[in-house]
């Protein structure tokens, strides 16, 4: 259910039942709209790292004690903690509730296991069976530092598609979520069909070999690039490698053929941010085609 349509069935609710909780009460200037803030107030939490504290039934417990009516306004907030919790569980099984948030991760390196960190943290937040890949940019140091990143991804509903962009940097050691748009399925059907899944790019990042990369590059910086298009390319004036089951890149010689393939396009940045002539083009989840077809990306 869409989050917008939860909180206004909640208010809902909560109007209702602080209607019928007044005719029970004491008489008290502003009651009604009190009983609704309390339910509000309930329904309130704060992110902390990876767990969502229910702040609003915390301060309640702790900070407020009403005099008047105060068994009445605890129901309200602990109706507003009830519907906190609905949303803390329904949240991670509905790819559509995601709100515009930061989560601390910290310091990010791109040759061990807090990369995988990362990605695991934004399949967890975002991650649904529909999710596609649209770009991602990441760039990283000579020592494997992860400096910044950014990921576009658009994920399915029956009725619609919306995209996100995720980002992370180094300077705040955080993850930020944020919807961008949503649009109507038929606009977007046959552009979406022919993304990757962002699960099977994730998988390619994981099993890359960053530190061959580190190895051959000669600036201080790398600029990693993904398209998520499967695309037809033509590889005459490029330097091109594989990218295979394990990982591992090996050389392509150039055959003549057109490869169906998703790329990584590897960027080297000096440190006044000017890039190299050399480019280097990885490709994964490739085919090969005997024929020359037309469209083909250069």
């Amino acid at each position: 259910m869409d989050v917008l349509i939860r909180w206004a069935l909640f208010l809902l609710a909560a109007v209702l039942l602080a209607f019928l909780l007044e005719k029970r009460t004491e008489k008290e200037r502003y009651l009604y709209m009190k009983l609704v803030f309390y339910a509000c107030l309930g329904s309130v939490s704060f992110p902390v790292y990876d767990i969502q504290l229910p702040l609003g039934i915390i301060l309640f417990l702790i900070v407020l004690h009403p005099q008047k009516n105060s068994r009445y306004k605890r129901y309200m907030a602990l109706f507003g903690f009830l519907f906190f919790l609905l949303q803390l569980f329904a949240g991670p099984f509905d790819t559509f509730t995601v709100r515009e948030e930061t989560q601390q991760i910290g310091r990010v390196m791109i040759t061990d296991q807090s990369f995988n960190h990362l990605l695991n943290q934004i399949e967890k937040r975002v991650g649904d069976e529909s999710l596609r890949l649209e770009q991602s940019e990441l760039l990283f140091d000579q020592g494997g530092n992860l400096r910044n990143a950014t990921f576009e991804v658009i994920a399915k509903s029956p009725k619609r598609f919306v995209r996100y962009d995720i980002s992370y940097q180094e300077i705040t050691g955080t993850i930020t979520y944020r919807p961008r748009e949503e649009v109507l399925e038929r606009s977007l059907e046959s552009y979406y069909q022919k993304l990757i899944d962002a699960s099977r790019s994730f998988d390619t990042l994981r099993q890359l070999s960053i530190k061959q990369i580190l190895h051959e590059s000669k600036t201080p910086y790398v600029e990693m690039d993904m398209d998520g298009l499967y695309e037809t390319f033509s590889l005459q004036d490029a330097t091109v490698l594989l990218i295979d089951d394990q990982g591992e890149l090996i050389p392509y010689v150039n055959t003549g053929e057109d490869v169906l393939a998703n790329a990584i396009r590897l960027t080297y940045l000096r440190a006044d941010g000017q890039s190299l002539r050399e480019k280097k083009i990885l490709l994964y989840n490739y085919s090969f085609e005997t024929s020359r077809r037309k469209g083909v990306v250069r």
